[in-house]
């Protein structure tokens, strides 16, 4: 047993490394952090015995194990295709004794940026074939020699060289109008074997490698991180022969004959040997586009289905490629994550959001379907796959604005997957735009809010420089260190979902639809980041295959925005998990539309249980709350008005419960676009509370439009009983062992606790109260302030 006393920024502390541990290999957390005992991370491990490295659930997370033991994750992801970046940047992290640092395989010199020295033309090695301006060993052995004993995760994306597009012509994207494009076709079985050959060589590179025991897993950035590049300038269909090709056999497979064809696809004349890839309707005039109604039956997008259904199994078969090829290329016990799986982002723009060249569109293809990217759930199971690494969404990441992952990190918690996410924090030292911090108060209510927002969800959080210097100086360490401390101790904090908020996505919902992601972008990108992280109930994100699952939280209040189809296999997980024990179900424009065959009010009825007035047109959706005496809107303002000009349709308005809003209609009808309706018990939040509730005990809420305020989101939690912590509609995160506020709002702020706790302010270390279910504070903001709960009887 190795004994050490440490001065840290919190007095002094003894750490006890384990037996076998030398002080320069212990990578544990080396000061007192908030009066609690520490746990050193470090593994007695043999100088030429390599590191085991496994995914387990510890208290409730699911955490990196080495040694049988779990290991704490702050980690550092530099420039390792700088050499300069690398050098200047790395050190200031050494104090901080990091978790683990990324390695980045670099670019060949001489070649563009994602040119590799692994990959030329057709030939694929297991050895660099090019020089490069910062090898991987000279990475490893910096970081080495800076903080010895550091663990290593090694990073890098599947970009093919130039030499191999230039061989194969063949086998890269075609658009609709003819351009060929400088993109492999996700038809391209050359394409994801040399992938797959690429990925199997780079880890067996890093394993041959002296620094090879330090390597406790690998993330693989995929193509483009994980998006079908096209779709990134709003290039949906991809007409090259070998789409074509493959588009046929699909259709052969799944129609069997032509007059079956014929009939699902419309066309009179159409044969297996002429079928052509359809063309996006989406890029029309502008006219008929606005006149394309949102919501689609099968007879007028049939084609569309299936070509969105052939791209999910174009993708999903390079998935398993990939991740097949990490988990056989060593006999090593290593982890495996990727950049991809984005289900958040449903309805995301990326040029329009990110190129100042490009207006946003009227109408787009939906990314992540287009980029077959639907009905992913399985893909977590697949070997190879341990989790995910993504960066955090780019809209409203700064100042008052949401810590939200791209990847869907609690499907990834909840089924035991490791998932980190990028902390690619611009600040006032490298500049870059996307939230900038603007000083040293900013950058600490900035970071202290994606600290709380990993830890109360369950995944970890890692500090990335991608272009410049963003954490340049010794004040913004001194936030940074005392990050890393928190969560070098949240390792041992229990981690237990709090029954809050669900909002649950159906990733193959655009089957039923034009395919543009305008709507999604309402309804699941931007309610994330408005309404719904404000109202001081805690939130989590789901795929509805989750439902499925024994271990799903017990929520109180289900968001369904996309959930236009059901079948009844759906519809009983929906009455085992969903439609009971008072809970209340909150339906998106458009649940239950779709049969899968036809649109129209009788589907929703069955879903929802509300009658229906139908609307067949696109039209701006704006509902006025008309009803104060419901305990979901008692505490409403008069001017609370729910929607916004985005046009879409058909349009339901629902009848037959009991109306909370006026619809702003075409021609002023007087309909309802905000109703409740209950069955059996109702809701548990519900004023008579009749009780016991069970089976079929639910409170049913249907709106026509969105996005939903924060108040009423708050309205609709208290209605199904949920737990309020807050309400001052600043943003709020909690989990079973901490509770946090951020807030651009100065004054005096209250945070209401589901139990008596002893509480600590993890920033300062002080230990606000022994024994109490409140916190009262005050805000200079901007501000994130950050709290241990720990419970007392």
């Amino acid at each position: 047993m190795t004994v050490l006393t440490l001065e840290g920024r919190h007095g002094v502390a003894v750490h006890r490394c384990p037996p076998g541990v030398h002080r320069t290999t212990c990578v544990g957390a080396c000061t007192r952090v908030a009066g609690l005992v520490m746990t050193c991370l470090a593994m007695p491990i043999a100088a030429d015995e390599p590191v085991s490295a496994e995914i387990r659930l510890h208290l409730g997370r699911p955490m990196v194990f080495v040694g049988g033991r779990p290991l704490s994750l702050p980690a550092y992801s530099p420039r390792g295709w700088s050499r300069e970046g690398f050098l200047r940047q790395v050190p200031r992290f050494f104090t901080h004794r990091m978790g683990a640092y990324f390695l980045c395989v670099p670019p060949a010199k001489g070649g563009d940026f994602f040119a590799t020295p692994f990959w030329a033309g057709d030939e694929v090695r297991s050895e660099p074939m090019a020089e490069t301006d910062l090898s991987l060993d000279e990475q490893a052995e910096f970081i080495q020699a800076g903080q010895p004993g550091a663990f290593f995760i090694v990073r890098f994306g599947t970009y093919e060289p130039k030499s191999w597009r230039d061989l194969h012509p063949d086998q890269l994207v075609v658009t609709e109008e003819g351009e060929r494009l400088e993109i492999p076709s996700l038809a391209s079985d050359l394409y994801w074997e040399k992938a797959a050959e690429f990925s199997a060589a780079v880890v067996r590179y890093c394993e041959s490698r002296p620094w090879s025991r330090s390597i406790i897993g690998y993330a693989h950035f995929h193509r483009v991180e994980g998006t079908h590049e096209p779709l990134i300038h709003h290039w949906l269909t991809d007409h090259s022969a070998i789409m074509t090709h493959r588009w046929r056999a699909f259709l052969k497979e799944k129609y069997g004959t032509a007059d079956r064809l014929r009939e699902a696809h419309g066309e009179v004349d159409v044969t297996f040997e002429t079928a052509g890839i359809p063309r996006d309707r989406l890029r029309g005039p502008a006219p008929e586009v606005s006149r394309l109604l949102y919501w689609q039956p099968a007879r007028d997008n049939q084609r569309l289905r299936d070509y969105l259904l052939l791209t999910r199994d174009l993708y999903h078969r390079g998935f398993q490629k990939l991740a097949g090829a990490l988990y056989s290329a060593t006999g090593r016990h290593r982890f495996f994550v990727h950049d991809a799986l984005k289900q958040t982002m449903l309805g995301w723009s990326n040029s329009g959001f990110f190129d100042p060249r490009v207006s946003w569109p009227l109408a787009y293809p939906e990314l992540m379907a287009g980029s077959g990217h639907m009905q992913v759930a399985g893909l977590f199971g697949v070997p190879g796959c341990d989790g995910l690494c993504t960066p955090h969404d780019y809209q409203a990441r700064g100042m008052g604005g949401v810590f939200e992952p791209e990847g869907i990190a609690d499907t990834a918690v909840l089924r035991g997957k490791l998932f980190l996410c990028e902390m690619d924090t611009r600040t006032y030292t490298g500049g870059g735009g996307y939230g900038e911090a603007r000083d040293d108060a900013e950058f600490a209510a900035i970071t202290w809010r994606n600290v709380a927002s990993a830890i109360t969800r369950g995944f970890t959080p890692y500090w990335m420089d991608l272009s410049t210097d963003w954490f340049a100086t010794e004040s913004m360490h001194r936030i940074i260190g005392r990050q890393v401390e928190v969560l070098k101790a949240s390792a041992d904090w229990p981690h237990e979902t709090p029954p809050g908020i669900a909002m649950v996505l159906d990733d193959s919902a655009v089957l039923e639809t034009s395919g543009s992601g305008n709507v999604f972008n309402e309804t699941i990108l931007w309610e994330q980041k408005m309404g719904l992280a404000r109202c001081g109930v805690p939130y989590r994100i789901y795929l509805f295959e989750d439902l499925e699952r024994p271990d799903f939280p017990a929520h109180r209040l289900f968001y369904f925005p996309n959930l236009y189809r059901v079948d009844e296999a759906r519809l009983q997980i929906l009455h085992d998990k969903v439609f009971r024990d008072g809970r209340v179900v909150l339906w998106g424009p458009g649940s239950g539309i779709s049969d899968g065959q036809r649109i129209g009010p009788e589907s929703a009825e069955r879903l929802t249980g509300f009658q229906f007035e139908f609307l067949a047109v696109n039209y701006p959706r704006r509902t006025l709350i008309s009803n104060f005496e419901h305990p979901a809107t008692r505490d409403l303002a008069a001017d609370t008005i729910i929607g916004g000009p985005l046009a879409y349709g058909p349009v339901l308005y629902p009848k037959g419960g009991l109306s909370l809003g006026l619809a702003w209609t075409k021609q002023g009808m007087n309909e309802s676009g905000l109703s409740v309706k209950t069955f059996g018990r109702g809701a548990l939040g519900s004023p008579e509370r009749p009780g016991p509730f069970g089976p079929g005990d639910y409170a049913s809420v249907f709106t026509t439009a969105v996005p939903i305020p924060a108040s009423l989101w708050r309205g609709l939690a208290r209605f199904a009983d949920a737990h309020v912590y807050c309400e001052t509609n600043d943003l709020l995160m909690a989990d079973h062992s901490v509770v946090a506020l951020h807030s651009l709002r100065p004054g005096r702020k209250s945070l209401r606790l589901p139990r008596p706790c002893r509480i600590t302010d993890l920033e300062s270390g002080r230990v606000v109260a022994r024994r109490s279910d409140r916190i009262s504070f005050e805000i200079k903001a901007p501000a994130t302030r950050v709290f241990r709960l720990e419970s007392r009887p």
